[in-house]
């Protein structure tokens, strides 16, 4: 056994797949990243829209679930819940060490609504403090994002994010005020409910079969619904919520599947080799 192992920690590349491999799936285990086509919470339910409070509740329950920390609001707009505790700050520096919250929702600009707002992490020591936050564990969600660059190094949009947007500030056709979304299996697993006509619940959809998919944004909460194409949805995660088990997925994305499989190829190679 020891002369296998010997053997195999000799051809280096086998071992730097299977290293690949497994940093593949313990990033994707850690980070969960949230894209959220809606300004419910930032707008909607600020003015007592009593569907918007009861998606806003939900979400800090999917969320934050039984973790004692707070979640933070991070924007321009004064968040409230009737659910799990939520702390408000202006910015990423506000809000102090990151880790000592169960998520991090970030408010769209102008006042909450209706785009992401780039601000919140291109300011100095943003992008590597919630960088290092999802690494650890945490969870983020992006209100009204429209696939904006800077917020490449949370999503893996690799710039190419608006292309696939649809709605208000995306590049694709689709409505931009729509009451069309419809909850999901896996949203009413996470505890959302099909939620009431609002007038604008949706200002972006994305498009999750056709790319966002192949980053590991898999799971969908709300489908866009008919004022969108087929296969594009208006919440969509790379992970799972507390909520519906906690984490992200394991699932590995193709390319890591690649490496692992020329891994026990090496492996394989080699253990006939020492048979010999």
């Amino acid at each position: 056994m020891l002369k296998i192992i010997k053997g195999v920690l000799r051809s280096t590349w086998v071992g730097a797949a299977v290293l690949l491999f497994t940093g593949a799936m313990i990033q994707s285990a850690n980070a969960t990243v949230i894209l959220e086509g809606s300004d419910a919470i930032g707008l909607h339910s600020r003015f007592g829209d009593p569907s918007a409070v009861a998606y806003r509740d939900q979400t800090w329950t999917a969320i934050g679930g039984s973790d004692p920390r707070p979640i933070a609001a991070i924007g321009s707009a004064t968040l409230s819940s009737g659910t799990h505790s939520v702390m408000n700050f202006a910015s990423v520096a506000a809000a102090g060490p990151l880790n000592g919250y169960v998520a991090l929702y970030f408010i769209s600009s102008s006042g909450g609504c209706c785009i992401e707002d780039d601000s919140l992490v291109t300011a100095p020591g943003a992008a590597s403090a919630i960088s290092a936050y999802l690494a650890a564990g945490g969870t983020v969600m992006i209100e009204n994002y429209t696939g904006g660059a800077a917020w490449d190094f949370a999503v893996g949009a690799g710039g190419a994010g608006n292309a696939h947007v649809a709605g208000v500030g995306g590049s694709l056709s689709g409505s931009g005020c729509s009451d069309g979304e419809t909850v999901t299996a896996a949203g009413i697993s996470n505890g959302f409910t099909q939620p009431g006509v609002i007038g604008c619940w949706t200002h972006q959809a994305y498009d999750q079969a056709g790319f966002f998919a192949a980053l590991g944004f898999t799971t969908s909460y709300f489908n866009g619904g008919p004022d969108y194409p087929a296969g594009f949805s208006s919440l969509l995660a790379n992970g799972k919520t507390v909520t519906g088990g906690g984490g992200g997925e394991t699932v590995p994305e193709p390319p890591a599947l690649a490496l692992f499989g020329l891994g026990l190829a090496g492996l394989a190679l080699s253990r006939r080799k020492l048979a010999r």
